[in-house]
């Protein structure tokens, strides 16, 4: 357990510069965006009807995109920078299994994704919310907090899922010699392939799981009556195992054959 604290804290350290400048840079953004509104219209009349303005789209759609996207560098670069700095041949002869490794990269990955989401939403509710008149709009602070987890919670796991194939496509790379970067992008593919469509074939097998009732979590019935919204988890669960297959396999690969090389 020791071992692993101390890799986690490695991992949280070399991230910690990135979160923090992300992390002011999307206040920064949302300080901005609040400071032209406030002399310019929220929304904008058109002849097909009222459309947000441009300075409140660029407040959602930037982290939406961008956030993502930066997300699955990471993923690839935590691992990338143990070959970069030389690390690796330290990580390597530590007397640590390998699932630990990808554990702790991942544990640290989910922190960002933490940080960041908080930010994105903390953010927007500080600076936009009043202009937006949300607590007019929405029923009240615990709707928009129950929501905001339930949110939060999806785009973990999903996040963790993808960051789960994205380590074990650049493991598979590693035991190439030669175009890594082709290797781990098909690698990548055939992981998301793989686990689509074991999804599919499989959830026959968990049909006797009972539907979510995903209006009764987000509490959709204080937005209106007659709000239905049923989540059937059969092919979740077939994903979610296949995701934990992913992270055992990277570990072996990484732990036993993967070939170490700068």
């Amino acid at each position: 357990m020791k071992r692993f604290c101390k890799l986690l804290r490695k991992d949280l350290e070399a991230s910690r510069l990135p979160v923090l400048f992300l992390s002011g840079a999307t206040l920064a953004l949302m300080a901005y965006v609040r400071a032209r509104l406030a002399n310019s219209p929220v929304f904008v009349e058109t002849a097909e009807g009222n459309w947000p303005s441009g300075y409140l789209v660029l407040a959602l759609i930037l982290p939406i995109t961008f956030f993502p996207l930066w997300l699955v560098w990471r993923s690839l670069q935590t691992l990338r920078s143990e070959w970069r700095e030389d690390t690796i041949y330290t990580l390597m002869a530590l007397p640590v299994p390998g699932w630990q490794v990808m554990l702790s990269k991942l544990v640290g990955l989910c922190v960002e994704y933490t940080t960041l989401f908080i930010v994105t939403v903390g953010g927007f509710l500080l600076f936009l919310g009043r202009v937006l008149e949300l607590d007019r709009v929405l029923p009240g602070p615990a709707w928009v907090a129950v929501n905001a987890f339930w949110v939060y919670v999806g785009g973990l796991l999903l996040f963790a899922a993808l960051a789960v194939q994205v380590q074990l496509a650049f493991v598979v790379s590693k035991m190439v010699g030669r175009a890594q970067g082709l290797v781990a992008l098909w690698a990548w593919i055939l992981a998301v392939w793989f686990s689509t469509r074991v999804s599919e074939l499989l959830q026959p097998l968990f049909s006797w799981l009972p539907p979510v009732p995903l209006h009764e979590l987000l509490r959709l019935d204080e937005l209106g009556e007659g709000v239905l919204l049923l989540v059937y988890p059969e092919k979740y669960v077939v994903f979610g195992l296949v995701t934990v297959l992913f992270f055992i396999l990277t570990g072996l690969l990484f732990e036993r054959h993967m070939e170490i090389s700068s």
